[in-house]
């Protein structure tokens, strides 16, 4: 069956199967785990209620009221603290509500109120003990045995300021500071005689069943000490709590399960000789547990209410819990394992020793500087001396000249290169077609002007030169000057044909070059001033043509050379002018498009896959096959098999990932404007595990299919079965089970590790070596590692790698020159981050200076690929545009020969749940594919808005957010992203077993705690602005809060940082249909600029775990440190999704390098088996051969105009006025307006003339009569 679309008046589809196509994406399903039951937490969505008190009443009567999304229900009131269960009639599941309320959400324990009575006698604790006693051992007898009284109904509390008596957790006594004075209230008993003791301080908890495996809880074997009976055998046994504090305790012995399996199998290790490390709790540990307790009830159940075989979050979790009980139990023998070292003292990898770097410091009077003076010279003595203080960022001297001149540049040390690096670096420059190094250029270059004869001698592949257009011309085009090149009047561009108009005047179309200043280089120091950078920017279709009057010049190129070229200039690579992109010239790009043949290839292959937007209305856009095209009345026709979204159609599936297709023979017929960007299906067998990167949701345009749909013949009723031969007509996407010879990859500052897994799960690429300075970061990196062993650390500053590796010091954490395949890094971003207040400081100097520190290792270690990320303040707009860092890199990387491409992207139009937008650089080595922009796979939210960053000098952005019409998924909501996790109201149990992260990073005070209860939560997304000023935050008063309430927040003014001003974000609620705002490194909600960090309907701030979520962090993967060392981490990080789509695309890069080697190599190469990673694929420079016949090209190109195939896109820069350029050295001056100024498309043009109505004029193209070599020239290099 197949259907016709886009045939209607109003270009909207008719779909011939009435499929649900809803463009919401489901709720993902719960994480994909190692092991473990699935069906945790499926079944219907639970909504969370508000946190109320229990000391409400229950009115007989209540309505459930639900907002229009359903998201969640109006609070209701609970009284003594049951548990309320509202359910609706018989429905459909898919519409049902279910609403928990929890059984006690008090915070304080009841017998901390007035009145209270607990039906049996109060009194102090030395009263009833020896009356208890003499029940239990009538006369006194046995007195040093022990002693065990039943405490009952028990509450355990904290003093502490700032807390009142807020009920905790037993985990944390003794544990963490302020956590020693833990008090009980409770009931003491022998036998029937009981008596309720209040106020009683806890010494001790000791737990037994320690070390005897055929005991399998300690459910019934915990007591407490009191201090008043710390030198007697008195212990008082734990048994059932008090009601409010159940939600505390039921917790705490799933955890003191795990301290009694913990400690046995550290001592059951140790006895066998083993070391234990972290890595055994990701399978190992669980594997023990089943052989050991198999399948007794107690552990069964404990076990049941873990989802995973990897303990290793559930351990970091408690560590500080079951570092106690091992040290207790086992002494000074449960430091034999490296665990420790690992997750509690961090020192498993050293910290690099800077001993010897700082007595090298001292020992040199001043650091290198370069030629150009340094802007930082008015500076006050003081913070001069501030500067010197800093650790100096250490690179080459190449990147220092470049970014000496910058504000940061005085934190900058050049390092010259031992003999040993300088050989390994200039033998791998040779290799990869690289920039050998030079000195910079410091002084514009004296270009040369053309005699009479040879404007006369012009012919179709000389590069010519032509004024500039003034500023008052009425072109589009500024008058940028970048830093040391002020010659910038002239425009160059390669002659591509010859016309005579019918007053004999030559006239020429051309291709322009663009110079450094003309790119997103912008206003920066440029190493070289004598290279040019052919674009993809024509005249062919400009109306007006460069005639030899206004010719300045005639110049030699040498294409594919360098900056050392005895040439006056040098090409070598060609810039993609709407893309802000420089690719590798090929021969190609010397012709222009309308010169070049036009390929005969079909647009599309059979079988291949691509999206295609059926319903404009929609948003959404489809994944389908490609089958045929054929033409009806003159229009191309174009028929896809359509593949169904399982989740839409099989009623079975319902919860399947959002990127499971189904097999289908549903055909549509589309027009070509309906055809979006190729996606990547792969089959894979139901029963298996889906890989990585097909198993995350989308990400990266990636769909996996296990069904086909099958129609009775009968009935007509379809039924979908798990395929059982996978269809050979479609073209699947990479299978990841095949050995590919990935990049070997270094990643500097790595933090712990998404932006590097994320990239590695792309497939492309193998991180080997990794730096940070943060120790927890750093460990946690090599947590998470897939094998122990298989990075090599190096936990230090940049600058000591830096040295050691410039010095030729190279160890197995400082790799040699050559092995370095792809560098990546997300350099500090406080000293861009639009949160930093004031980034003039030392400090902020100093992480500006880093970006140079990452330049600097792609100088020294040239690799194949690289990519840097950073927040979008790293590129400057408006301000400080002589300033920019950034701009500043990319100047020192094309510098080196690297192809570059810029992103922007945004972390929600990948598949991330978080609003989070930024900048990458992506670069290739000459010849390698340079990776494409990864896809947006994610629709924006309605209410995004455009954005762009930068200023080319055309006055357009360098790079702006990209919204497309359709995508293949909605945005990833904060509660989609969040809905299998269970509500944890106020977070003060501090233990989800399921979840352990799923816990706040933060102290909740009484006085946060009353705040955050009076910031609404309806409608969603209050904060406390809006609750005092109103939902306009226009008047002071007009909110929800009344004045009293209003005493809880701090006061108005510059003393308190604008937190409780009218724009202020502070104590304000996320909301659940949007996305989560941007993670950063720390909370607080008082935060003016960044304090929307509370939960949309719980009152507390988000958790790590939805934190991680935010981030992709993947749940099996393990935070090492305290909480708000592990928020930092997550804050630090790159979100996993966008890693995942820039690791996809530059493995389909490299993997096409790859290609075009094995293409050019003969047939017996072709068969060898690749295995040394450092040959380079062959497409290496422009590699155009000496042998080329230059005047066969001149002829070629000099042909009669026949009129232009198809229309060129551009956009025109015009200007009014011109100087003819004429032999002699003065300029006569044209007096007449020629043209006005016209905006057509996407960049401006460089041609000299304009129609006022900017429309293409025709001319006859003629070609020289001189028969004489081209001024084209190849390097033989």
């Amino acid at each position: 069956m197949w259907t016709k679309f886009g045939e209607a008046d109003d270009d909207r589809m008719s779909v011939m199967e009435q499929n649900d196509l809803s463009s919401m994406s489901p709720a993902p399903s719960a994480p994909n785990y190692d092991s473990g039951p699935e069906e945790l937490f499926e079944g219907i969505n639970i909504e969370i209620l508000d946190n109320v008190e229990p000391e409400m009443t229950v009115e007989d009567g209540f309505d459930l009221a639900v907002d229009e999304e359903g998201a969640a229900a109006e609070p209701l009131e609970a009284a003594d603290g049951t548990a309320i269960k509202v359910t609706t009639p018989e429905l459909p599941l898919s519409n049902s509500v279910k609403v928990e309320l929890p059984e006690s959400l008090l915070l304080i324990p009841r017998s901390c109120y007035e009145p209270f009575e607990p039906g049996i006698p109060v009194a102090e604790e030395d009263e009833v003990v020896p009356q208890l006693l003499e029940v239990a051992q009538p006369g006194g007898k046995g007195t040093n045995s022990l002693l065990e009284l039943e405490l009952d109904d028990f509450a355990v509390y904290c003093e502490r300021q700032k807390y009142e008596q807020e009920m905790c957790s037993l985990h944390h006594l003794d544990t963490k500071n302020g956590h020693s004075n833990f008090f009980f209230d409770g009931k003491l008993s022998v036998g029937d005689k009981a008596f309720f003791v209040r106020h009683v301080p806890i010494r001790a908890m000791p737990i037994g069943n320690y070390g005897t495996l055929s005991k399998h809880t300690v459910r019934d074997q915990i007591w407490v000490q009191s201090v008043m009976h710390s030198n007697t055998n008195v212990y008082y046994r734990l048994n059932r709590p008090a009601k409010e504090y159940r939600r505390f305790f039921d917790p705490f012995l799933w955890v003191a399960d795990l301290a009694k399996h913990f400690v046995d199998y550290l001592k059951v290790m140790e006895e066998s000789k083993h070391d234990v490390t972290i890595f055994h709790f990701r399978s190992n540990f669980s594997n023990w547990l089943t052989k050991t307790h198999m399948t007794e009830p107690a552990f069964v159940f404990w076990r049941d209410q873990h989802p995973s075989n990897d303990f290793r979050t559930s351990i970091v979790a408690n560590l500080a819990f079951l570092h106690k009980e091992a040290i207790g139990v086992l002494d000074e023998k449960a430091y034999n394992h490296n665990l420790w070292a690992e997750t509690w003292e961090f020192r498993r990898y050293e910290q690099f020793s800077k001993t010897r770097n700082n007595d090298k410091a001292q020992s040199k009077p001043s650091r290198s500087t370069s030629q150009t003076e340094s802007s930082l010279d008015q500076i006050t003595n003081k913070h001069s001396k501030a500067i010197k203080d800093v650790p100096p960022t250490i690179v080459t001297q190449y990147i220092h000249d470049c970014f000496g001149h910058l504000p940061s540049g005085k934190c900058l040390e050049a390092v010259p290169l031992s003999n040993t690096t300088e050989l390994l670096r200039n033998e791998l420059i040779r290799k990869r077609h690289l920039e050998l190094p030079a000195p910079l250029h410091q002084n514009a270059k004296i270009i040369s002007r053309a005699g009479r004869q040879q404007i006369l001698d012009i012919q179709p592949g000389d590069t010519i030169s032509t004024q500039r257009d003034a500023e008052d011309s009425g072109t589009k085009w500024r008058r940028d000057v970048s830093h040391g090149f002020e010659d910038v009047d002239r425009w160059f561009a390669l002659v591509q044909r010859v016309h005579m108009n019918k007053k004999g005047v030559r006239t020429f179309d051309v291709i322009w070059y663009y110079r450094p200043v003309d790119t997103i280089c912008a206003l920066m120091k440029y190493p070289w001033n004598n290279e040019l950078f052919l674009s993809d920017h024509c005249s062919c279709t400009e109306p007006s043509k460069i005639s030899e009057d206004e010719i300045m010049g005639v110049h030699e190129v040498e294409f594919g050379g360098t900056s050392t070229t005895n040439a006056e200039f040098f090409c070598r690579q060609t810039y993609a002018c709407t893309e802000r992109t420089w690719i590798t010239l090929e021969r190609d790009h010397l012709r222009c498009s309308h010169e070049r043949k036009v390929s005969q290839v079909p647009r599309y292959r059979v079988g291949e896959t691509r999206l295609v937007m059926l319903d404009k209305a929609s948003g959404r856009s489809e994944p389908c096959e490609f089958i045929t095209f054929y033409e009806e009345e003159e229009t191309g026709i174009y028929r896809f098999r359509r593949l169904l979204r399982r989740h839409q159609v099989d009623p079975q599936a319902a919860e399947a990932q959002p990127n499971e297709l189904v097999y289908s023979e549903d055909l549509i017929e589309v027009k070509s404007r309906r055809i979006l960007e190729p996606c990547h299906i792969r089959f894979f067998k139901p029963e298996g595990k889906i890989p990585t990167p097909y198993d995350r949701n989308g990400v990266g345009n990636f769909f996996f299919i296990t069904h086909e749909q099958v129609i009775s013949p009968s009935s007509m009723a379809k039924s979908y079965v798990p395929l059982k031969k996978f269809p050979s007509s479609l073209r699947q996407g990479h299978d990841p089970s095949e050995r590919l010879q990935k990049l070997r990859g270094l990643d500097l500052f790595c933090g712990g590790g998404n932006f590097g897994r994320g990239l590695e799960d792309g497939g492309g690429i193998e991180m080997r070596w990794a730096n940070d300075y943060d120790g927890k970061a750093m460990h946690t990196y090599m947590a998470n590692t897939s094998v122990p062993g298989c990075v090599s650390p190096f936990l230090g500053s940049i600058d000591d790698l830096q040295r050691l590796a410039i010095e030729g010091k190279f160890t197995n954490n400082v790799p040699p020159i050559g092995d370095v395949d792809f560098v990546s890094g997300g350099s500090p971003c406080p000293g861009f981050s639009l949160l930093t207040n004031d980034k003039t400081t030392v400090a902020q100097r100093k992480n500006q200076s880093l970006v140079a520190a990452f330049g600097s290792f792609i100088d020294l270690y040239r690799p194949r690929y690289g990519l840097l990320e950073n927040v979008p303040g790293i590129i400057h707009s408006k301000a400080n545009r002589d300033q920019d860092v950034f701009s500043q890199l990319v100047c020192a990387i094309v510098g080196l020969g690297y192809q570059t491409r810029l992103f922007y992207l945004d972390a929600c139009s990948c598949g991330s749940p978080q609003r989070r937008s930024r900048v990458f650089l992506a670069f290739a080595a000459p010849g390698h594919r340079l990776p494409q922009r990864p896809p947006i796979t994610h629709a924006h939210p309605e209410d995004t808005k455009r954005a762009a960053i930068g200023s080319i000098p055309t006055g357009e952005p360098m790079a702006e957010r990209i919204i497309p019409l359709a995508t293949p998924f909605d945005f990833v909501s904060a509660r989609a992203a969040t809905a299998d996790l269970p509500p944890i109201y106020d977070a003060k149990p501090d233990i989800c077993v399921p979840y352990p992260d799923h816990r706040i990073s933060i102290g909740t005070t009484s006085r946060l705690r009353k705040q955050i209860s009076l910031i609404p939560n309806r409608p969603w997304g209050m904060n406390f602005a809006q609750a005092w000023f109103g939902l306009d935050c226009k008047k002071a008063g007009s909110g929800i809060l009344t004045p009293a309430e209003r005493l809880m927040f701090p006061e108005d003014g510059k003393a308190s940082l604008n937190r409780a001003g009218a724009l202020s974000q502070a104590y304000g609620r996320q909301r659940p249909d949007r996305l989560i705002g941007t993670i950063v490194t720390s909370q607080s909600p008082s935060d003016a600029k960044n304090g929307r960090t509370l939960h949309w309907s719980e009152n507390r701030v988000l958790t790590i775990m939805e934190a991680r979520r935010a981030q992709g962090f993947r749940d099996h993967e393990v935070l090492l440190g305290l909480p708000p060392d592990q928020w930092k981490i997550v804050g630090n990080s790159v979100a996993r999704e966008v890693a995942v789509s820039l690791g996809a695309v530059f493995r389909d890069a490299w993997a096409q390098s790859l290609a075009d080697e094995c293409h050019v190599q003969n047939d017996a190469a072709a068969d060898t088996t690749m295995t040394d990673s450092s040959k380079v694929p062959a497409r290496m420079g422009i590699e155009v051969s000496p042998s080329v016949s230059i005047e066969m090209f001149a002829s070629k190109l000099a042909t009669t105009d026949n009129g232009i195939a198809r229309s060129h896109k551009s956009r025109s820069r015009s200007r009014k006025s011109r100087a003819p350029s004429t032999t002699s050295a003065s300029l006569p001056s044209s007096t007449k307006s020629k043209r006005d100024s016209v905006v057509v498309e996407i960049h401006a043009s460089k041609s000299p003339k304009y129609k006022k109505d900017d429309t293409p004029t025709s001319a006859t193209s003629v070609a020289s009569g001189h028969a004489r070599l081209s001024r084209l020239r190849y390097s033989n290099e």
